[in-house]
């Protein structure tokens, strides 16, 4: 194995992982709202998730892509839609946290993601599905049989992600010891509401 470019690897995957993104600021705000141990399915979704797209990305869909370039913007769209509709979710939970005799009998608007869904998502997030293209062509060399390099980049981005995503609920999570209920709750839905409203708008301009 060459160990510069694996090296290399890490220091991408590490980037890619702790930089904000969908994944990061949706595992923060389900740590502001539901705390550490209620986001767990979510990190498990996104890292088995990712790990399959990794694979796949590995084993030739970067040449799907090549040859149909329209599919990252059907990805983009879908991605920044269902970004759009949690937000909807945050805004509507909110409203109903603001509004007590409402907010009584109904149930709970805002929910943690569960596992499938987060495994679901990464195949309409964006900056996923680039950083296992990119990576998958970057750093062919580290490997010369297909299936090591998708051990390799598997077992980079499974631990890089791990601490990467893991920093960004411990985040939320302290933040939902500091503001998890009454009034404080209704600011943490519209914030979290905004936040992942403008990653929605982001990713569909950009």
């Amino acid at each position: 194995m060459d160990y510069a470019l694996f090296g290399s690897l890490v220091g991408f995957a590490f980037i890619a992982s702790i930089t904000p993104g969908p994944n990061n600021l949706l595992l923060m705000s389900s740590g502001a709202l539901f705390g550490l141990r209620r986001t767990l399915p979510h990190l498990g979704g996104v890292q088995i998730g990712f790990a399959i797209m990794m694979t796949a990305a590995v084993f030739g869909l970067g040449t799907l892509i090549d040859r149909w370039p329209w599919l990252v913007t059907v990805v983009r769209i879908g991605g920044s839609a269902w970004l759009a509709w949690m937000s909807l979710r945050f805004f509507k939970a909110a409203v109903r946290g603001a509004n007590p005799e409402a907010s009584m009998d109904a149930a709970p608007i805002s929910r943690p993601f569960r596992f499938y869904e987060a495994l679901l998502f990464q195949w309409v997030n964006p900056k996923a599905l680039i950083a296992a293209i990119s990576s998958a062509g970057a750093y062919i060399a580290i490997a010369d049989e297909a299936w090591q390099r998708a051990a390799v980049m598997v077992g980079v981005f499974f631990m890089t992600g791990g601490f990467g995503c893991l920093t960004w609920m411990v985040a939320g999570d302290a933040l939902n010891r500091c503001m998890s209920t009454g009034r404080s709750a209704i600011w943490v839905n519209t914030a979290m509401g905004l936040l992942v409203l403008v990653t929605a708008a982001y990713i569909l301009l950009g």
